[in-house]
């Protein structure tokens, strides 16, 4: 048995000297931006300097064996586009490999204070007219996949809360009205406008969006919860079912 000690953790028991911690933090500042890690090269160049994914793969920190947190983030960015990612829920996080419920949580906070900081100052805003529910709503024309979303509104017509419904391939005919009228009840909302978005660019309402329409409309009467219009919503603007006369 040698007389060299035994060491049975995998870091050191000391630290390096100092002069080997400033080679090592010299090194990083010498590599080409290319190889660099997402957060190095965040404190390289500045938030600014990374595209979306790279900076989802900053909140996230790390990745899961066999999979890196670079291409967790690039997946999400691929699969929901960066205007769709502020929109999804818990449940949606939580889906993804290598995301559990404290990174989701992390997720969570960090858009709501983003959208919390992207609100205008002072009063919720009002919403008298379909122009000024798009305008809450203008992110969705970049999403590539399908969302339905409802604006929650009190009796002043002020916005209560912003809630996704359902992302995904949206089929309307199997969409609950309690999925919609549960949130209503919860945030004490007098009315609710609906939003859904086209990935494929069209504006034309389908027989099934004016069909759920109206039976929202119904299902709300029903609870003295008023739907005040439903809109859709693609890259080349909104179109509203309210003033189609389809409502």
């Amino acid at each position: 048995m040698s007389g060299r000690p035994v060491d049975d953790g995998i870091y050191p028991r000391e630290p390096p000297p100092v002069g080997e911690a400033v080679r090592r933090e010299k090194r990083v500042s010498d590599l080409p931006a290319a190889v660099l890690r997402p957060r190095d090269k965040l404190l390289r160049f500045g938030a600014r300097g990374l595209n979306h994914a790279e900076l989802v793969a900053v909140i996230l920190g790390s990745g899961t064996r066999g999979q890196n947190v670079i291409r967790i983030a690039e997946d999400l960015v691929r699969d929901h586009g960066a205007a769709g990612l502020p929109q999804l829920g818990l449940k949606e996080w939580t889906a993804r490999r290598g995301i559990g419920r404290v990174k989701a949580a992390q997720m969570l906070a960090v858009f709501e204070i983003g959208r919390r900081q992207a609100a205008p100052p002072g009063d919720e805003p009002r919403v008298s007219s379909p122009a000024e529910a798009y305008a809450l709503v203008r992110d969705l024309k970049k999403a590539r996949k399908e969302h339905l979303l409802a604006l929650y509104l009190d009796s002043q017509n002020r916005l209560i809360a912003r809630d996704t419904i359902s992302i995904g391939s949206l089929n309307t005919t199997r969409t609950h009205p309690r999925e919609v009228l549960q949130p209503a009840i919860v945030h004490s909302a007098l009315a609710f406008i609906l939003i859904h978005n086209h990935p494929s660019g069209s504006l034309d309402p389908s027989r099934d969006d004016v069909e759920f329409t109206r039976t929202m409309a119904r299902a709300g009467d029903l609870m003295g919860i008023s739907l005040y219009d439903h809109l859709i919503v693609s890259r080349r603007g909104y179109v509203s079912l309210k003033e189609k006369g389809l409502l």
